[in-house]
């Protein structure tokens, strides 16, 4: 497990150092057509204290790099039955950490009616064809469960900065366990008519998950507003929404005539869940469990904003109850900083 760990923090420094990735030629060199070419680096922060709270999803971290691949000659970089060589290619890659607690994190006992406490960390491989109208993306998550993801050491590190008290219950979270996820979504676009630089679009999406940390089929629609939207399908959380800010085609996400954008956004979604590892326990192992809810509701709302290549979105979730015992639903804020090149 510590090696497997080593692994991803040295995929983290990877994708934290673009240059290191230029020498490697993989560049933004327009004049090499074969080259890789990087498009956009988002980084996500999620966490419950932006509504007051410090339970259930608790904590969201997320790096990851999108790449344009101008000439598409791997297999392995198209999606299997889907692949169109007329859409335009992309490939990402991720690193995320997250963690979930139940609402009582000072006592050292077993809460046997309340969730597990878990960590989820994981490297993410995505692939993405996009046009101007629609979007397909197969995503794969490889990661740990457990102990080996860190979650303890990162929510107890960021207590004591904060001056607030140490969680005591992690002694009892899930057991260690490989994590494999694969993700398969359809986005549309629908554009309404540009009225002097205003514009709404509409991205409704379909997903099915399939591993032993999801498995779960989602559905749901993102609707922004504003002034000269980024050229892309969308900004959501970490689990809702697929890759961030995937482009219609190349070299188009930020308007010429426009050094700045704006949006207000609204995303409504429903989840039907048949494994959720964070409620149903481990897959292989005796672990504590509780009894999820199949069917879940998501609403969210926020903004978008860009000046020149710096992107920020802000996004307020909120969603019915999880597992049977859970007082209502749960919200979490997410942030999202993007530099697009």
């Amino acid at each position: 497990m510590r090696i497997f760990f080593g692994i991803l923090l040295l995929c983290w420094s990877v994708l934290l150092f673009g240059d290191t990735l230029q020498s490697l030629h993989i560049s933004n060199d327009m004049n090499k057509s074969k080259e890789w070419r990087l498009e956009r680096t988002n980084f996500y922060f999620e966490n419950d204290i932006f509504v007051h709270t410090d339970s259930q999803y608790t904590n969201g971290v997320k790096l990851s790099n999108l790449y344009f691949i101008p000439q598409v000659d791997s297999l392995f970089l198209k999606i299997p039955f889907l692949y169109d060589k007329t859409k335009a290619h992309f490939v990402s890659f991720g690193v995320t950490q997250q963690m979930f607690t139940p609402k009582d994190t000072t006592t050292s006992e077993l809460v046997i009616s309340d969730r597990p406490y878990a960590g989820w960390l994981n490297f993410e491989f995505g692939l993405h064809q996009s046009s101007a109208r629609e979007l397909n993306s197969l995503i794969l998550r490889v990661g740990v469960v457990g102990s080996a993801s860190q979650a303890e050491a990162t929510q107890k590190l960021v207590h004591k900065l904060l001056g607030n008290e140490e969680p005591q219950g992690w002694s009892n979270q899930l057991n260690n366990e490989l994590g494999l996820n694969l993700t398969l979504q359809h986005k549309w676009r629908y554009v309404t008519k540009n009225y002097e630089g205003f514009e709404g679009n509409f991205v409704p999406f379909v997903e099915a998950n399939l591993g032993n940390i999801d498995t779960s089929a989602k559905g749901g629609i993102l609707m922004r507003f504003g002034k000269s939207p980024i050229q892309d399908f969308g900004s959501s959380s970490v689990d809702m929404g697929g890759e961030n800010g995937i482009p219609i085609r190349t070299n188009c996400l930020c308007p010429q005539y426009e050094p700045w954008s704006f949006t207000l956004n609204i995303s409504l979604a429903a989840n039907a869940v048949a494994r959720d590892i964070f409620l149903d326990g481990n897959t292989f192992t005796k672990s504590h469990t509780v009894e999820k809810e199949n069917f879940i509701l998501y609403g969210s709302y926020g903004f978008s904003a860009r000046y020149h290549h710096y992107a920020l979105d802000y996004i307020v979730t909120r969603t019915t109850a999880h597992f049977k015992e859970e007082s209502g639903g749960h919200s979490f804020g997410t942030i999202l900083f993007s530099y697009l090149y």
